[in-house]
Protein backbone atom coordinates (compact mmCIF):
# COMPACT_ATOMS: atom_id res chain seq x y z
CA UNK A 1 0.00 0.00 0.00
CA UNK A 2 1.51 3.34 -0.65
CA UNK A 3 0.37 6.47 0.75
CA UNK A 4 1.54 10.08 -0.78
CA UNK A 5 0.88 12.28 2.47
CA UNK A 6 -0.10 11.65 5.83
CA UNK A 7 -0.97 14.77 7.92
CA UNK A 8 -0.98 14.49 11.71
CA UNK A 9 -2.23 16.59 15.17
CA UNK A 10 -1.37 14.76 17.88
CA UNK A 11 -3.91 16.25 19.84
CA UNK A 12 -4.65 16.08 23.69
CA UNK A 13 -7.81 15.11 23.65
CA UNK A 14 -8.45 13.80 19.92
CA UNK A 15 -5.85 12.34 17.69
CA UNK A 16 -6.56 14.11 14.06
CA UNK A 17 -5.26 12.83 10.72
CA UNK A 18 -5.48 13.25 6.86
CA UNK A 19 -4.25 10.43 5.03
CA UNK A 20 -3.98 11.23 0.91
CA UNK A 21 -6.93 13.53 1.95
CA UNK A 22 -8.87 11.10 3.83
CA UNK A 23 -10.38 12.20 7.79
CA UNK A 24 -10.53 10.38 10.44
CA UNK A 25 -9.56 11.14 14.25
CA UNK A 26 -9.44 8.82 17.22
CA UNK A 27 -9.56 10.02 21.09
CA UNK A 28 -6.43 10.24 22.57
CA UNK A 29 -6.31 7.14 24.68
CA UNK A 30 -3.62 4.55 25.31
CA UNK A 31 -3.41 1.51 27.75
CA UNK A 32 -0.93 -0.79 28.13
CA UNK A 33 -2.21 -4.05 28.93
CA UNK A 34 0.09 -7.43 29.85
CA UNK A 35 0.18 -9.81 26.68
CA UNK A 36 -2.16 -12.37 29.19
CA UNK A 37 -4.91 -9.91 29.36
CA UNK A 38 -4.63 -9.02 25.68
CA UNK A 39 -4.59 -12.11 24.03
CA UNK A 40 -8.37 -12.73 25.73
CA UNK A 41 -9.35 -9.22 25.34
CA UNK A 42 -11.92 -9.57 22.98
CA UNK A 43 -14.71 -12.50 22.53
CA UNK A 44 -15.98 -11.71 19.80
CA UNK A 45 -14.65 -11.45 16.12
CA UNK A 46 -15.05 -8.11 13.86
CA UNK A 47 -15.45 -7.86 10.07
CA UNK A 48 -16.41 -4.48 10.11
CA UNK A 49 -13.40 -1.59 9.80
CA UNK A 50 -15.49 1.23 11.75
CA UNK A 51 -15.00 -1.91 14.34
CA UNK A 52 -11.75 -1.84 14.44
CA UNK A 53 -11.56 1.54 14.61
CA UNK A 54 -13.89 1.50 17.96
CA UNK A 55 -12.03 -1.40 19.00
CA UNK A 56 -8.33 -0.82 18.62
CA UNK A 57 -5.87 -3.91 20.20
CA UNK A 58 -2.24 -3.61 18.82
CA UNK A 59 1.20 -4.19 19.66
CA UNK A 60 4.52 -3.47 18.51
CA UNK A 61 8.06 -4.22 19.89
CA UNK A 62 10.07 -1.63 21.88
CA UNK A 63 13.97 -2.23 22.46
CA UNK A 64 13.21 -5.96 21.54
CA UNK A 65 10.29 -6.34 24.58
CA UNK A 66 6.32 -6.77 22.37
CA UNK A 67 3.99 -4.19 23.86
CA UNK A 68 0.45 -4.35 24.29
CA UNK A 69 -1.99 -1.45 23.89
CA UNK A 70 -5.31 -0.45 23.63
CA UNK A 71 -5.62 2.49 21.74
CA UNK A 72 -8.87 4.81 21.18
CA UNK A 73 -12.83 4.27 22.65
CA UNK A 74 -11.24 0.86 23.90
CA UNK A 75 -8.93 2.44 25.80
CA UNK A 76 -11.55 4.89 27.12
CA UNK A 77 -12.97 3.54 30.25
CA UNK A 78 -9.87 1.99 31.57
CA UNK A 79 -8.82 3.19 34.58
CA UNK A 80 -5.48 4.91 33.31
CA UNK A 81 -7.27 5.86 29.89
CA UNK A 82 -7.33 9.31 30.83
CA UNK A 83 -4.28 9.97 32.72
CA UNK A 84 -1.81 11.94 30.24
CA UNK A 85 -4.78 15.60 30.97
CA UNK A 86 -3.07 15.62 34.31
CA UNK A 87 0.24 16.37 32.54
CA UNK A 88 2.32 17.62 29.98
CA UNK A 89 4.01 14.81 28.17
CA UNK A 90 6.82 15.33 25.71
CA UNK A 91 5.74 14.53 22.42
CA UNK A 92 9.26 13.77 20.76
CA UNK A 93 9.55 11.03 23.91
CA UNK A 94 6.18 9.90 25.43
CA UNK A 95 4.58 6.33 23.76
CA UNK A 96 1.81 8.01 23.28
CA UNK A 97 1.61 10.03 20.04
CA UNK A 98 3.93 7.06 18.40
CA UNK A 99 0.95 4.82 19.43
CA UNK A 100 -1.45 6.29 18.35
CA UNK A 101 0.27 6.67 14.81
CA UNK A 102 0.89 2.97 14.51
CA UNK A 103 -3.14 2.59 15.43
CA UNK A 104 -3.84 5.71 12.40
CA UNK A 105 -2.09 3.60 9.79
CA UNK A 106 -2.86 0.39 10.77
CA UNK A 107 -6.67 1.28 10.76
CA UNK A 108 -6.24 2.97 7.34
CA UNK A 109 -4.71 -0.37 6.36
CA UNK A 110 -7.69 -2.06 7.50
CA UNK A 111 -10.05 0.01 5.63
CA UNK A 112 -8.18 0.32 2.25
CA UNK A 113 -6.29 -2.14 2.13
CA UNK A 114 -6.95 -4.80 -0.82
CA UNK A 115 -5.64 -7.64 0.55
CA UNK A 116 -4.13 -8.67 3.67
CA UNK A 117 -1.06 -10.17 2.12
CA UNK A 118 -0.35 -6.35 1.53
CA UNK A 119 1.38 -5.85 4.58
CA UNK A 120 3.75 -2.98 4.00
CA UNK A 121 2.65 0.68 3.67
CA UNK A 122 5.06 3.42 2.09
CA UNK A 123 4.32 7.16 3.49
CA UNK A 124 5.90 8.98 1.21
CA UNK A 125 5.70 12.42 3.07
CA UNK A 126 4.52 12.18 7.01
CA UNK A 127 4.45 15.43 8.56
CA UNK A 128 3.10 16.66 12.16
CA UNK A 129 3.68 19.71 14.74
CA UNK A 130 4.71 20.33 18.23
CA UNK A 131 3.28 22.66 20.64
CA UNK A 132 5.24 26.39 21.64
CA UNK A 133 5.79 25.01 24.97
CA UNK A 134 7.94 22.27 23.73
CA UNK A 135 9.69 24.18 21.51
CA UNK A 136 10.84 27.05 23.72
CA UNK A 137 12.27 24.37 25.77
CA UNK A 138 15.31 24.51 23.34
CA UNK A 139 17.42 27.40 21.76
CA UNK A 140 16.64 26.39 18.18
CA UNK A 141 12.61 25.52 17.50
CA UNK A 142 14.48 23.37 14.84
CA UNK A 143 16.42 21.06 17.61
CA UNK A 144 13.41 20.00 18.70
CA UNK A 145 11.22 19.98 15.38
CA UNK A 146 14.31 17.45 13.99
CA UNK A 147 14.15 15.10 17.01
CA UNK A 148 9.78 14.74 16.56
CA UNK A 149 10.61 14.41 12.95
CA UNK A 150 12.82 11.19 13.08
CA UNK A 151 10.81 9.74 15.34
CA UNK A 152 8.92 8.89 12.82
CA UNK A 153 11.11 8.13 9.87
CA UNK A 154 12.18 5.11 8.73
CA UNK A 155 10.34 1.70 9.40
CA UNK A 156 8.07 0.85 11.91
CA UNK A 157 6.20 -2.66 13.09
CA UNK A 158 2.44 -3.10 14.72
CA UNK A 159 0.52 -5.90 14.47
CA UNK A 160 -3.18 -5.49 14.54
CA UNK A 161 -4.51 -8.00 17.53
CA UNK A 162 -8.25 -7.24 17.55
CA UNK A 163 -10.08 -10.65 16.00
CA UNK A 164 -11.32 -10.17 12.86
CA UNK A 165 -8.10 -7.59 11.43
CA UNK A 166 -5.16 -9.56 12.46
CA UNK A 167 -2.08 -9.05 10.48
CA UNK A 168 1.29 -7.65 11.20
CA UNK A 169 2.13 -4.42 9.12
CA UNK A 170 5.65 -3.00 7.96
CA UNK A 171 5.51 0.75 7.88
CA UNK A 172 8.13 2.95 5.99
CA UNK A 173 8.13 6.54 5.85
CA UNK A 174 10.28 8.39 3.51
CA UNK A 175 9.84 12.05 4.35
CA UNK A 176 8.81 13.24 8.10
CA UNK A 177 8.64 17.17 8.85
CA UNK A 178 7.67 18.81 11.80
CA UNK A 179 5.89 22.34 12.00
CA UNK A 180 5.03 24.66 14.56
CA UNK A 181 2.08 24.14 16.24
CA UNK A 182 -0.73 27.26 15.87
CA UNK A 183 1.46 29.22 13.72
CA UNK A 184 0.95 26.63 10.91
CA UNK A 185 -2.57 27.41 11.29
CA UNK A 186 -1.94 30.50 9.09
CA UNK A 187 -1.63 28.14 5.82
CA UNK A 188 -5.39 27.42 6.36
CA UNK A 189 -6.40 30.65 6.45
CA UNK A 190 -4.14 32.20 3.67
CA UNK A 191 -4.94 29.51 1.12
CA UNK A 192 -7.30 26.50 0.09
CA UNK A 193 -6.63 22.51 -0.54
CA UNK A 194 -5.74 23.66 -4.59
CA UNK A 195 -3.15 26.14 -2.98
CA UNK A 196 -4.99 29.25 -4.25
CA UNK A 197 -5.48 32.49 -2.62
CA UNK A 198 -8.53 32.49 -0.24
CA UNK A 199 -10.05 35.97 -0.63
CA UNK A 200 -10.93 35.95 3.17
CA UNK A 201 -7.11 36.01 4.22
CA UNK A 202 -7.73 39.84 2.57
CA UNK A 203 -8.91 41.39 5.83
CA UNK A 204 -6.14 40.44 7.72
CA UNK A 205 -3.82 42.40 5.23
CA UNK A 206 -3.01 45.75 7.04
CA UNK A 207 -3.02 44.50 10.55
CA UNK A 208 -1.49 42.04 12.96
CA UNK A 209 -2.98 38.47 13.54
CA UNK A 210 -3.36 36.57 17.09
CA UNK A 211 -3.69 33.16 16.79
CA UNK A 212 -5.77 31.66 19.73
CA UNK A 213 -4.86 27.68 19.72
CA UNK A 214 -7.18 26.67 22.36
CA UNK A 215 -6.56 23.09 23.20
CA UNK A 216 -7.73 20.36 25.91
CA UNK A 217 -4.10 20.62 27.90
CA UNK A 218 -2.29 23.99 26.64
CA UNK A 219 -3.56 27.30 25.16
CA UNK A 220 -1.06 28.92 22.35
CA UNK A 221 -0.09 31.76 21.04
CA UNK A 222 1.45 32.86 17.56
CA UNK A 223 1.61 36.89 16.99
CA UNK A 224 1.65 37.14 13.25
CA UNK A 225 2.99 39.80 11.50
CA UNK A 226 0.71 41.77 8.66
CA UNK A 227 -0.80 39.49 5.80
CA UNK A 228 -0.56 36.50 8.12
CA UNK A 229 2.97 36.13 7.91
CA UNK A 230 5.32 34.40 10.35
CA UNK A 231 5.95 35.42 13.35
CA UNK A 232 8.93 38.27 13.69
CA UNK A 233 10.47 36.01 16.10
CA UNK A 234 10.33 33.14 19.11
CA UNK A 235 8.91 36.55 21.49
CA UNK A 236 6.09 36.48 19.16
CA UNK A 237 5.21 32.72 20.64
CA UNK A 238 3.41 32.07 23.93
CA UNK A 239 1.88 29.26 25.52
CA UNK A 240 -0.70 28.77 28.07
CA UNK A 241 0.06 25.48 30.31
CA UNK A 242 -1.14 26.66 33.69
CA UNK A 243 -5.30 26.87 32.86
CA UNK A 244 -5.67 23.63 31.22
CA UNK A 245 -9.21 22.55 29.95
CA UNK A 246 -9.43 19.38 30.64
CA UNK A 247 -8.09 19.83 34.41
CA UNK A 248 -10.57 22.71 34.69
CA UNK A 249 -13.41 20.23 34.25
CA UNK A 250 -12.33 17.30 35.69
CA UNK A 251 -12.45 19.78 39.04
CA UNK A 252 -16.03 20.49 37.76
CA UNK A 253 -16.82 16.79 37.73
CA UNK A 254 -15.24 15.85 41.08
CA UNK A 255 -16.53 19.03 42.87
CA UNK A 256 -20.18 18.39 41.66
CA UNK A 257 -21.08 15.92 38.84
CA UNK A 258 -19.37 12.59 39.86
CA UNK A 259 -23.12 10.82 40.57
CA UNK A 260 -23.46 11.80 36.45
CA UNK A 261 -20.13 11.37 35.33
CA UNK A 262 -17.48 8.32 35.74
CA UNK A 263 -15.04 9.88 33.71
CA UNK A 264 -13.62 13.45 32.84
CA UNK A 265 -13.87 12.21 29.15
CA UNK A 266 -17.85 11.34 29.55
CA UNK A 267 -17.78 14.70 31.18
CA UNK A 268 -16.18 16.24 27.60
CA UNK A 269 -18.13 14.40 25.30
CA UNK A 270 -21.36 15.79 27.34
CA UNK A 271 -20.22 19.42 26.64
CA UNK A 272 -19.72 18.74 23.14
CA UNK A 273 -22.47 16.88 22.23
CA UNK A 274 -25.03 19.54 24.13
CA UNK A 275 -23.32 22.92 24.17
CA UNK A 276 -25.21 24.18 21.52
CA UNK A 277 -28.51 23.07 23.04
CA UNK A 278 -30.63 25.30 24.89
CA UNK A 279 -30.41 22.88 27.83
CA UNK A 280 -28.15 20.88 28.68
CA UNK A 281 -29.86 17.81 30.27
CA UNK A 282 -28.77 14.10 31.26
CA UNK A 283 -31.18 11.51 30.43
CA UNK A 284 -31.27 8.64 32.79
CA UNK A 285 -31.00 5.43 30.46
CA UNK A 286 -32.86 3.25 33.02
CA UNK A 287 -35.73 5.80 34.49
CA UNK A 288 -35.64 8.50 32.08
CA UNK A 289 -35.65 10.81 33.88
CA UNK A 290 -33.47 13.85 32.97
CA UNK A 291 -31.44 15.82 34.81
CA UNK A 292 -30.44 19.91 33.81
CA UNK A 293 -26.88 20.98 33.77
CA UNK A 294 -26.80 23.61 32.08
CA UNK A 295 -26.20 26.91 34.57
CA UNK A 296 -23.60 24.74 36.76
CA UNK A 297 -21.41 24.00 33.11
CA UNK A 298 -22.18 27.53 31.69
CA UNK A 299 -20.95 29.01 34.79
CA UNK A 300 -17.78 26.82 34.76
CA UNK A 301 -17.44 27.73 31.40
CA UNK A 302 -17.61 31.44 31.66
CA UNK A 303 -15.13 31.28 34.77
CA UNK A 304 -12.41 29.49 32.80
CA UNK A 305 -13.07 32.08 29.92
CA UNK A 306 -12.42 34.89 32.48
CA UNK A 307 -8.99 33.80 33.37
CA UNK A 308 -8.20 33.06 29.50
CA UNK A 309 -9.04 36.29 27.87
CA UNK A 310 -6.94 38.30 31.00
CA UNK A 311 -4.08 36.08 30.63
CA UNK A 312 -4.37 36.65 26.26
CA UNK A 313 -4.46 40.51 27.48
CA UNK A 314 -1.84 40.25 29.44
CA UNK A 315 0.87 38.53 27.43
CA UNK A 316 0.30 40.42 23.96
CA UNK A 317 -1.49 43.57 25.32
CA UNK A 318 -2.89 45.49 22.34
CA UNK A 319 -0.60 48.41 21.29
CA UNK A 320 -2.01 51.90 21.75
CA UNK A 321 -1.14 53.11 18.29
CA UNK A 322 -3.04 49.33 16.64
CA UNK A 323 -5.59 47.05 16.56
CA UNK A 324 -5.17 43.22 16.54
CA UNK A 325 -7.65 40.97 15.28
CA UNK A 326 -7.86 36.82 16.73
CA UNK A 327 -8.46 34.24 16.08
CA UNK A 328 -9.50 31.93 17.75
CA UNK A 329 -8.97 27.93 16.32
CA UNK A 330 -8.29 24.44 18.14
CA UNK A 331 -10.32 21.41 19.91
CA UNK A 332 -12.27 23.41 22.41
CA UNK A 333 -12.78 26.57 20.13
CA UNK A 334 -16.54 25.94 19.36
CA UNK A 335 -17.12 24.92 23.09
CA UNK A 336 -15.79 28.22 24.91
CA UNK A 337 -17.41 30.52 21.47
CA UNK A 338 -20.21 31.62 22.86
CA UNK A 339 -18.79 32.66 26.34
CA UNK A 340 -15.86 34.38 25.19
CA UNK A 341 -17.79 36.26 22.43
CA UNK A 342 -20.05 37.13 25.58
CA UNK A 343 -17.22 38.22 27.34
CA UNK A 344 -16.25 40.39 24.43
CA UNK A 345 -18.98 42.13 23.98
CA UNK A 346 -19.32 43.05 27.80
CA UNK A 347 -15.18 44.26 27.17
CA UNK A 348 -15.45 46.07 23.81
CA UNK A 349 -18.74 45.94 22.31
CA UNK A 350 -20.32 44.15 19.72
CA UNK A 351 -18.72 46.12 16.87
CA UNK A 352 -15.35 45.54 17.92
CA UNK A 353 -15.77 41.65 18.54
CA UNK A 354 -17.27 41.47 15.31
CA UNK A 355 -14.74 42.91 13.26
CA UNK A 356 -11.64 41.78 15.61
CA UNK A 357 -12.43 38.23 17.64
CA UNK A 358 -12.95 35.65 14.92
CA UNK A 359 -14.06 31.90 14.65
CA UNK A 360 -13.74 30.42 11.20
CA UNK A 361 -15.06 27.46 10.23
CA UNK A 362 -13.12 23.92 11.06
CA UNK A 363 -11.76 25.67 13.87
CA UNK A 364 -10.77 22.84 15.70
CA UNK A 365 -8.83 21.14 11.74
CA UNK A 366 -7.03 24.36 10.99
CA UNK A 367 -3.60 23.13 12.01
CA UNK A 368 -4.38 19.72 10.44
CA UNK A 369 -5.34 21.65 7.29
CA UNK A 370 -2.51 24.02 7.38
CA UNK A 371 -0.05 20.59 7.18
CA UNK A 372 -1.87 19.38 4.38
CA UNK A 373 -1.76 22.62 2.64
CA UNK A 374 2.15 22.64 3.30
CA UNK A 375 2.45 19.15 2.57
CA UNK A 376 0.70 19.52 -1.00
CA UNK A 377 2.88 22.36 -2.04
CA UNK A 378 5.85 20.41 -0.97
CA UNK A 379 5.15 17.23 -3.18
CA UNK A 380 3.28 19.20 -6.03
CA UNK A 381 -0.12 17.27 -5.75
CA UNK A 382 -2.77 19.71 -6.35
CA UNK A 383 -6.52 17.97 -6.40
CA UNK A 384 -8.79 18.18 -9.28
Amino acid sequence: MDIKRQNVDFGNSIFQTLVDGYYFEIPTNVVELTKEKAEGYFPSTFNDPQFFLQNMLISTTTDGVEKYYLVGDSAEKQVLGNIHINKLHDKTESEIPYVMFLASVAYYHVLKGNSQEDNRVNINYFSTMLPIWLLKKTNKFSDMQNKMASRFKGEHHVTILTPGFERAVTIHVETSKCRIESEVARWAIKKDFDLQDREEANSFKDVETLIVDLGGGTVDLALLQAGLQAPKSRDSLNCFTDISYLKHIEKLRNEKFLEYFDDVRSLEEFIINNIEKTKMEQRDGNSGKTVDLTEQIHESLREYTQILLTKIENTFPSPKDKVYKYIYIGGIAGILKRFIEESIDTRYGVEIREQNHLFLPDARKLNLYGLEILSRHETNVVSA
